[in-house]
């Protein structure tokens, strides 16, 4: 029959049709013809023979069906219909229905109804089948069961079935695990796996067809031809689980997959690896295909069949691959129940569970020969740890597997594990049981892979196990390591644990936010960092000398890679910043090989948390890449899983981590409160509890107190807990009565004894063993009293508790007592053996203490005397120093090593650590045990979203300080090179760590640590650490430079000693060499003793060869490349990077340059020759440095990072530029020229001011007081190249320039004044054009206009400009001196700079120079946009450029420094004067009338008021005789106007002053023609005429040809009449032609200086020569205001004129209302002279003599009035015969003009105020009291009045006057009615008064002379006004005239007989020729 078949296929296959063509290139077709098909037809070869006609017919029908199957589309389409001749294609269920159904029908068995019960965990039991498959004896037996036995199916179950498929048909689509096994399989397949399980199953197989077979299966399996479920609860066959309590006969028949997978299994049975390996594959593709499921007992099925080959197979290739494959299977369970949507509904999730529950239960048993024995065996510390020989292998391998399957289950578990409750349960109830078991096993392998095992569940269950967990940590791993007693092994697994633990960033952060975090935790981080910090420094500490080699070297080892642990934490911290830590693997795990390799621990390696990517999933699905099956992919995508670590965005996981870090800072803070409120405690009671009252630890409440002790107490000091137990009743804590004891009152104490004993549990507990609790919380006090009232609250505790013990609570005293004794007498090392108490002494003790005297039970008291005998009462504490202290003795020992005593140290060791073992594993395993049953919860952790990068900040704040002390002491004493390696990259990592972390205290310390380490700088012997610390220094500059910050000091120090002692290896001279100073011989030494001077000299002979021995070292090693490496580097800097570098860089060239160059790291100063602080003389290594640092970074940076970098080198620079070393600051000087020559030969960008930060340091160089008159020349003559050179590229840095000139304006040294001064004049000369930068683009309208259209960027290079500007008005005016007695300067200098202000002037007139078009104000004089007030935005900001100008003007026209030349006094106050009228008088149009008016009122006007006013000089104290008679004639004349500025003369001189030398190419602008002009000609002497001056121009300077000028500094008597005329200048040729509208805005501001000049203020009054200077200017108006007022328009014109009038007016008014009050004054001070002599009786002479100094001070201040008023009367005659007078005008004008004259009348007839005159030009004569008595009594025979009567007479006749001329003018001006009505009567009256009066003095006095002495006073002085009013009578017209004949005639004919010609003439002509008509007479005196 097989050959048949066969040859028919052969046949078929020979005759290729077009089908064959057609399907040539499909994959299915492909496979089934090449591969399926020759392979089965090979089988069929292969079993040959009757016994194998089954299988051959079989395979006979599968190789048909194949043979269709080839030309068939696989997989099929679904949308595509199939025709009807196709043979369908049947599901695997629908076969086995069919199947079951004909077993029915043969064998017609009713079968009971089947129901699944597996998918039910709360069903599982703990003896279920489908759990343990650990017995791998009884594999086999049950497999074979399971395949032979074969069952019924019950109609009614295939009637369940059906409907079951049929309501999944009719119901919507739900949700399946997976849902690619429902495709149904092809016939041919089906056929052949029947074939195939048939070969696997039959007892006479040969290898070759069951490989051949097992291979068909594999590949029809990986390609996704096979598709179905095995077990399950969907699988109802006799291998679901619904049949599992079914009896093996009774089942029905499994389903064709799982037979199929037990005939697999069998197979498995077979020695030969071939067909092992076959199995191995054919498992794994059944496992992993998406297509085939085999679940429950037939996944068990396969794990336990794979188990079985791994542990009897002696292959190990073969072995190595059914590990894998076990791996991979258990992997992809894990991964599918992860992914499946069904969650805990799914089936691979009981498939889980069940795979790990057998796991557990595997890897929970003990091993026999290892767990079991004594641990103390001969060879227990050898490598592999346990004795071979007693171990089972199968159960070391079985235990082994099935941890590290585990480990990988729970290396790929998610959340549906992590956080399924079932899952939790067996974790927290099984695993962690069964871990704590095997991680303390002394097998390496078991315990290493259960502590990898532990890690992950830290990592996956940590909010599950956090109490596992923080167990687990301290009482094994952290107990292991700190216990002396365990050995190297298993110190060395716990390491590498750490290892693992510390290497990974998410574990190591969760352990931290867990347990560091939480307030109810313990420090878990802190505790590890703790124990690995203590173990590592023991390779510190020195051995004893009885340790081994070995020991020694393994001691060294663990001490080694606890130090790796240390920085693997640091690394970690690294990779969590996602920053770099090269040849860290490398570095970092050296001592960790070396113990994995003792430890046999090659193959296991390294333990890695890994995440399972999609990646990894695609490479395990590898194996189906070869088929073309989009459902094979579709399950792949189903099985994209996330990683266990899902964090929130950056934001959110910064939230919560902040708030956990606030946490974690609480606790901290609160530990750290508690610690000191222990330390207080135990030093003082009630301090010390006051303390944690007053800290919120407990309340003071009794209870809480109680309370707090009992959690407290292995936290507080034990002694003092007793005595606070112990306190007498009456004790309280508060002083205050009435307190409520459990508040603190009278028996608080014991109120707090007995809430603690009530607090403990003592129900069912053994007496003595109630005692050892209740005593393990405190110890006993020592007194009696105290010990019996706390053992009586015990008694009455344990009596409550255990009423059924004692019958009452004194027996429990009694008996607690005499335990107590027991204790003491039994265990006092001071009482003998053979005295000490007995069982029986016990017991006598004892009796009669039970109730009414009854003994208790003998054997109750032996018990307790037998426990207390064997375990006495002890504190943990206690216990633990006893023993060490008895370890201590024997390891110190003779017999430490010798087996004397029974056993050597090294068992005893053993001995011990296996007590300590027992105690740690029962210790957890309780506290493990005691959470079952407690509720798990489900949900995660916020803290599972943190980032770890978030919390590296407060981990490094936890890490740093342990490991600095460990790194440091370690390397210290180390002299290992791996050990000095690891450490140096400790300092790295930690400074990158630090550094990110911005936690500038950590990395300082690091970096300064590191530094020590170096030695540079110290005289000792520099060793391999220190050239590696040099080497890690050098590198972490270049490599880490960005992370150092401010901690580049100590790395900046080292390399400047690096480079120092190069240079001296090299044989070359220092810096020092070159630049130290002379310096003072030393002052001699006293004589020292000869022995100490020899020895001292060794010393520094030694320490010379040190220093040399180390610098040859350095040189050698260090090349000057890795220096200069440093420096160059810094352009990969960060911008703040760089400002610390070069802030440190700084700091370290100033150390240098005090000369410390040999000063260690650390500062501490060297020992021997040379050390002292800066004897060495300066160094310019980093100052050079610092120049290279700026010359690399200058260009490569954007300008504004440079800036900033820059304003940290620029103050140093100005300070070394100080340097008192000349050479040093010349060199910083031209290194700063240079750079900053680089920096200008690029333009400024616009809107930036980088140019001005960058030339500041010149401005701080000479700016320092210190700094010496060379640098500042330097300084000055750097600035000059720079602007010769650099002014086109100059745009801010003008303002440094200016400011730079500004200082050196006030220095003392005048060449410096001179370059300054001529700095800014070379500039003004050459490169005006660069300063003035005027945008191209704009019109002359525009720039008028100020704005325009200019773009926002114009605007501020306007502002910037017109700021330049402003700062260079300032710079020249600060030339001119404003302060000061003492000129500063040269005078000549002064003028320079005023003309400079010219210059400035004429340039903004010409709008060379705009103004600012923003940024006015008017708060900050010197801030930039300082204007006047009060103005427009435009007017504000056009002033903004002009206030500098005229403020420093007037500032220097009020200076009170002296300036004289050529007999000239005042030229500074004079030139400034000038400079201001030459402005003003040029430019004076161009200023609006606010304009103008904010500068006389804000700045002219105030100079020149507060100049006059601190005028001190003689002049302000001279008073003339009278009026007409000055004595001031010495006094300077105003200038005349100055001529136009086409003058011919001017343009003569400006001709001249052109062709001199030196002399500007440019023309000279007008104000500054015009001031040069002026200041030539007052250099010589000059009237003020400028049409001569140029014949000055070019001639020396000569003296005053009249002599010195009288009062040279005298302000008033030099400037004040420049000054005013200035005024008047400006107000007729400017104001007065800008219209009425200056007559009320302008004219006033000038108009109150001339009245404050006249009548002064109420704080001050004006000198005689100001109201001279002031009258005279304002008739010098007064006659040129008819000119300018002619030009102006009728209504301008009277406006002005009624202005003027005004003016005038006021100030008369104010004049005659002192001068009244001067009078007043005078009369009431000689009242007073003759009150006092009436009171005291005294003699009239005595009384005058006593007040005569005050009459004497008021008589000059009338004289002045009266002279005041004399001159404006005078200057008001002037200004009426120009300026017309309007009536109501002139009323008022006479009215005060009236009052002047009957005030003078009566003055000058008041005896008083004569007498006071007189007495005052007595006093002024210097006349002594007697004389002048004796004149005034010569006197007293003339008239009293004649002192006074010429002062008062001519301003009567001065008065008079102007009112004539006032009348006259209204009577001739106005025809009006009015007018004449008003002036004619007036005038008339006038006329009677004067006629008459003169004509009474010309009677009575006339110029007749009488004794020589008389004189006619009224009429020399009235003459004048007789003539004024005979020429106002002539002007009368004939009828006024005729109207007025009848007073004329009289009056006329009165004056005929004076004597004065004049008058005489006058009165002849109005008698002819208005009389004379009258009378008749003609003209010429005929008769008419």
């Amino acid at each position: 029959m097989a050959q048949f078949m066969s040859n028919a296929l052969a046949g078929f296959n020979n005759n290729k049709s077009k089908e064959d063509e057609e399907y040539d290139d499909s994959p299915h077709y492909r496979f089934i013809k090449d591969t399926l098909i020759p392979n089965t037809v090979k089988i069929q070869k292969e079993l040959r023979g009757r016994r194998f006609k089954d299988i051959q017919a079989k395979l006979g029908e599968a190789l048909v069906e194949m043979y269709k199957f080839q030309f068939e589309t696989w997989p099929p389409d679904p949308s595509d219909e199939k025709p009807s001749d196709a043979t369908p294609h049947k599901s695997l269920d629908e076969h086995l229905e069919e199947q079951q159904h004909q077993q029915l029908q043969r064998e017609g068995s009713d079968d009971e109804d089947i129901e699944s019960t597996i998918g039910d965990f709360k069903k599982a039991t703990e003896d279920d089948d489908l759990r343990p498959f650990d017995d791998v004896s009884t594999t086999t037996q049950t497999t074979a069961k399971t395949a032979s036995t074969s069952g019924s199916h019950s109609v009614e179950a295939i009637q369940t079935r059906t409907q079951q498929q049929q309501q999944q048909q009719n119901a919507p689509m739900e949700v399946e695990d997976d849902p690619l096994t429902r495709e149904p399989m092809d016939e041919s397949i089906i056929n052949a796996l029947e074939a195939y399980t048939l070969i696997f199953t039959h007892p006479q197989k040969t290898n070759k067809a069951v490989e051949l077979a097992l291979f068909c299966t594999t590949q029809l399996v990986k390609r996704g031809y096979v598709s179905g479920r095995a077990g399950g609860q969907d699988d109802l066959s006799g291998s679901g689980p619904s049949h599992r309590d079914t009896p093996v006969d009774q089942r029905p028949e499994p389903s064709l997959l799982h037979k199929l997978m037990v005939a697999v299994q069998k197979c498995g049975e077979s020695a030969k690896d071939t067909v092992q390996t076959h199995v191995i594959a054919c498992f794994q593709a059944i496992m992993i295909s998406p297509k085939f499921s085999a679940h429950e007992a037939s996944m068990l099925l396969v794990i336990r069949s794979i188990f079985h080959i791994y542990l009897v197979t002696k292959n190990p290739s073969c072995q190595q691959k059914s590990k894998k494959c076990l791996m991979e299977i258990c992997s992809s369970i894990v991964r599918k129940m992860e992914d499946s949507p069904l969650k805990e509904n799914s089936l691979f999730y009981t498939d889980s569970y069940y795979l790990m529950r057998s796991l557990v239960k595997l890897s929970s048993k003990a091993l026999q020969g290892i767990d079991d024995k004594d641990t103390t065996a001969s060879n227990f510390l050898t490598r592999q740890i346990f004795t071979t020989n007693t171990v089972d292998p199968l159960a070391l391998n079985n235990k082994v597997l099935s941890l590290e399957l585990i480990c990988q289950i729970m290396e790929c578990a998610g959340d549906n594990i992590c956080y399924g409750e079932k899952f939790v349960q067996m974790v927290q109830a099984q695993l962690c049981v069964a871990l704590l078991k095997n991680c303390m096993s002394n097998h390496t392998q078991v315990a290493f892979i259960s502590q990898k095992t532990f890690l992950v569940l830290v990592y996956k269950f940590k909010t599950h196990l956090k109490d596992e967990i923080s167990v687990f940590m301290t009482n094994i791993f952290l107990r292991v390591l700190q216990s002396d007693n365990s050995s190297f092994a298993q110190k060395a697994l716990v390491l590498e644990s750490l290892r693992s633990l510390c290497n990974d960033p998410v574990l190591l952060t969760q352990i931290f936010l867990n347990y560091d975090c939480d307030f109810d935790a313990m420090n878990l981080y802190k505790d590890i960092l703790f124990h690995l910090t203590k173990l590592s420094a023991k390779s510190t500490e020195k051995i004893p000398s009885n340790t081994s080699k070995k020991d020694a070297e393994e001691r060294f080892e663990l001490s080694l890679a606890a130090v790796e642990v240390l920085v693997s934490v640091l690394h970690t911290f690294l990779k969590a910043l996602e920053m770099p830590a090269e040849n860290h693997s490398k570095i970092n795990d050296t001592a960790g090989k070396k113990i994995r390799g003792i430890l046999g621990l090659k193959d296991v390696g390294q333990f890695k948390l890994q995440q399972q990517t999609q990646e990894a999933q695609q490479q395990q699905l590898q194996q189906f890449d070869d088929v073309d099956d989009g459902s094979v992919q579709r399950g792949v995508e189903a099985r994209s899983r996330s990683s266990s670590y899902n964090s929130l965005d950056g934001s959110a996981s910064q939230l919560v981590a902040d708030q956990i870090v606030d946490a974690f800072d609480r606790k901290r803070n609160l530990e750290q409160n508690f610690q000191m409120g222990s330390i207080k405690f135990t030093l003082s009671l009630k301090s010390g509890l006051r303390f944690f009252i007053d800290n919120g630890f407990v309340e003071l409440d009794a209870e809480q107190l109680a309370l707090f002790f009992l959690e407290n107490k292995d936290k507080l000091d034990k002694t003092q807990m007793g005595e606070v137990l112990g306190k007498e009743p009456d004790s309280a804590f508060v002083k205050t009565p009435d307190t409520d004891p459990e508040k603190g009152g009278v028996g608080f104490f014991l109120r707090v004894l007995q809430h603690y004993t009530n607090s403990l549990d003592f129900t069912e507990i053994l007496f003595d063993d109630a005692i050892r609790l209740f005593l393990g919380g405190f110890r006993l006090p020592g007194e009696a009293q105290k010990i019996d009232r706390i053992m009586e609250k015990f008694a009455e505790r344990y009596t409550i508790q255990n009423p059924d013990v004692f019958p009452n609570a004194d027996t429990a005293f009694i008996l607690a007592f005499s335990v107590i004794m027991l204790n003491t007498d039994l265990h006092n090392p001071s009482i003998k053996p053979e005295r000490r108490m007995t069982l029986d002494g016990f017991q006598r003790n004892n009796r009669g203490i039970g109730e009414d005297g009854a003994d208790l039970p003998a054997d109750f008291l032996a018990g307790i005397f037998e426990r207390i005998k064997k375990n006495p009462f002890s504190l943990k504490e206690d216990d633990a120093a006893r023993e060490k202290a008895a370890a201590d003795v024997m390891e110190t020992s003779f017999f430490a090593e010798t087996n004397f005593f029974g056993a050597s140290s090294e068992e005893r060791k053993k001995k011990k650590f296996k007590h300590e073992r027992e105690e740690m594993m029962s210790a957890t395993e309780q506290l493990i045990r005691r959470r079952r049953g407690k509720a798990t919860t489900a949900e995660k952790s916020n803290v599972d979203s943190v980032a770890p990068a978030d919390v590296v900040k407060p981990m490094m704040d936890v890490t740093w300080g342990p490991v600095i002390g460990m790194l440091s002491q370690v390397l210290e004493f180390s002299t290992d090179e791996r050990t000095i390696a690891v450490c140096l990259n400790g300092f790295v990592y930690a400074v990158r760590v630090a550094s990110h972390s911005n936690m500038s205290l950590a990395r300082d310390t690091f970096v300064n640590s590191l530094a020590k380490f170096t030695l540079l700088g110290s005289i000792k012997e520099m060793k391999y650490k220190n050239i590696e610390a040099i080497r890690t220094l050098m590198t972490m500059a270049v490599a880490d430079g960005e992370y150092l910050g401010e901690s580049w000091a100590p790395v900046l120090q080292c390399i400047s000693q690096l480079a120092r002692m190069r240079m001296s290896a090299s044989g070359l001279d220092s810096d020092e060499s070159f630049l130290k100073q002379e310096s003072r011989a030393p002052a001699p030494k006293k004589q020292s003793n000869i022995f100490f001077k020899n020895q001292k000299e060794v010393k520094a002979l030694q320490s010379k060869e040190m220093a040399e021995m180390n610098e040859r070292a350095i040189l050698e090693t260090f090349s000057e490349q890795l220096i200069d490496n440093v420096f160059s580097s810094t352009v990969k800097l960060s911008a703040l990077s760089l400002g610390h570098f070069i802030e440190q860089l700084v700091a370290v060239s100033k150390t240098e340059l005090e000369g410390d160059t040999k000063r260690s790291i650390t500062g501490v100063k060297q020992t021997g020759e040379g050390s002292q602080h800066g004897d060495d003389g300066p160094s310019i290594f980093s100052l050079q440095r610092l120049v290279d640092v700026a010359d690399f970074n200058m260009d490569s940076r954007p300008r504004v990072i440079w800036t900033q970098v820059w304003e940290i080198m620029a103050d140093f620079f100005a300070e070394i530029g100080c340097h008192r070393n000349q050479m040093v600051s010349v060199f910083a000087i031209d290194s700063l020229k240079q750079m900053s020559s680089k920096f200008l030969e690029k333009p400024e960008l616009a809107e930036t001011k980088f140019q001005r930060t960058f030339l500041k340091p010149f401005l701080l160089i000479i700016q320092n007081p210190e700094t010496p008159d060379s640098n500042r020349e330097l300084v000055l003559q750097c600035i000059d190249q720079m602007v010769s050179t650099k002014a086109h590229n100059l745009q801010s840095g003008w303002k440094v320039f200016f400011d730079i000139v500004m200082v050196a304006s006030r220095d003392s040294n005048e060449r410096i004044m001179v370059l300054s001064i001529n700095i800014l004049q070379r500039l003004l000369d050459d490169h005006l054009s660069q300063l003035c930068r005027l945008p191209a683009s704009k019109t002359d309208g525009e720039e008028k206009d100020g704005k325009g259209s200019m773009s926002s960027s114009e605007a501020r290079n306007r502002n910037a400009t017109a700021e330049d500007f402003v700062r260079m008005c300032r710079a020249s005016l600060a030339f001119v001196q404003q302060d000061g007695p003492q000129m500063r300067y040269p005078i000549g200098i002064s003028m320079r700079a005023l003309c400079h202000s010219a210059i400035y002037a004429d340039l903004i007139a010409d709008n060379q120079i705009l103004p600012p078009v923003s940024g006015a104000q008017v708060e900050d004089p010197n801030a930039h946009g300082f204007t006047y007030n009060g103005l427009d935005e435009k007017e504000a900001l056009e002033m903004v450029i002009w206030r500098p100008i005229l403020d420093g003007l007037a500032s220097a026209a009020k200076s009170t420094a002296t300036s004289r030349a050529g007999g000239v006094g005042c030229l500074l106050q004079r030139g400034s004067v000038l400079a201001l009228r030459a402005i003003l008088l040029r430019h004076g149009s161009l200023f609006s009338i606010d304009q103008l008016s904010a500068i006389l009122k804000e700045t002219i006007i105030p100079a020149f008021k507060e100049a006059a006013e601190n005028d001190l000089s003689p002049v302000v104290s001279i008073t003339s005789e009278s009026p007409a008679m000055s004595n001031l004639d010495f006094m300077n004349e105003p200038m005349p106007l100055p001529p136009s500025n086409d003058d011919d003369g001017l343009l003569k001189f400006e001709e001249v002053a052109r062709s001199m030398d030196a002399a500007p190419k440019r023309p000279l602008g007008p104000s500054e023609l015009l001031l040069e002009a002026c200041f030539t000609d007052m250099r010589h002497g000059g009237d003020g005429d400028l049409s001569q001056v140029y014949k000055f121009a070019n001639k020396e300077m000569r003296g005053n040809v009249d002599g010195e000028q009288p009062f040279p500094d005298s302000w008033v008597a030099t400037t004040a009449a420049v000054a005013l005329g200035t005024l008047t200048d400006v107000a007729s040729e400017v104001i007065v032609p800008k219209g009425r509208e200056a007559s009320w805005k302008l004219w006033p501001h000038i108009g109150d200086m001339i009245q404050t000049w006249c009548n002064g203020s109420d704080s001050w009054q004006p000198c005689e020569a100001l109201v001279r200077v002031a009258c005279r200017e304002t008739n010098r108006f007064a006659n040129r205001i008819s000119s300018k007022l002619d030009k102006l328009d009728a209504n301008d014109k009277a406006a002005w004129g009624t202005a003027i009038i005004q003016f005038f007016q006021e100030t008369l008014s104010r004049c005659l209302d002192i001068e009244v009050e001067l009078q007043e004054e005078i009369i009431r001070e000689k009242a007073k002279v003759f009150k006092k002599v009436a009171d005291n009786d005294q003699d009239i002479a005595a009384a005058k003599s006593f007040e005569s100094s005050t009459w004497a001070s008021l008589v000059p201040s009338l004289k002045v009035r009266c002279i005041a008023a004399h001159f404006l009367q005078e200057a008001l005659e002037s200004l009426n015969e120009n300026v017309p007078v309007p009536l109501m005008v002139a009323k008022e004008l006479l009215d005060e003009l009236n009052r002047s004259r009957e005030l003078a009348e009566a003055a000058a007839k008041n005896e008083d105020i004569a007498l006071a005159f007189q007495e005052a030009i007595l006093s002024e004569w210097g006349m002594d009291e007697g004389d002048r008595e004796e004149a005034l009594m010569n006197v007293a025979r003339l008239s009293q009045t004649q002192g006074s009567a010429m002062f008062f007479m001519m301003q009567t006749a001065g008065a008079t006057n102007v009112m004539i001329q006032v009348l006259s003018a209204l009577y001739e001006g106005e025809p009006s009615g009015s007018a004449d009505s008003f002036a004619i009567p007036y005038l008339l009256e006038i006329m009677q008064d004067v006629f008459q009066k003169f004509a009474e003095s010309e009677a009575t006095e006339g110029h007749r002379i009488s004794g020589g002495i008389k004189v006619a006073l009224y009429c020399t002085t009235f003459s004048s006004t007789i003539v004024c009013l005979l020429k106002a009578m002539m002007a009368f017209d004939k009828d006024h005239f005729e109207t007025q004949k009848a007073a004329f005639f009289p009056m006329v004919c009165g004056l005929i007989t004076v004597q004065s010609e004049e008058i005489r003439e006058l009165v002849q002509e109005i008698l002819m020729t208005k009389f004379g008509p009258m009378l008749g007479v003609a003209s010429n005196g005929m008769e008419a």
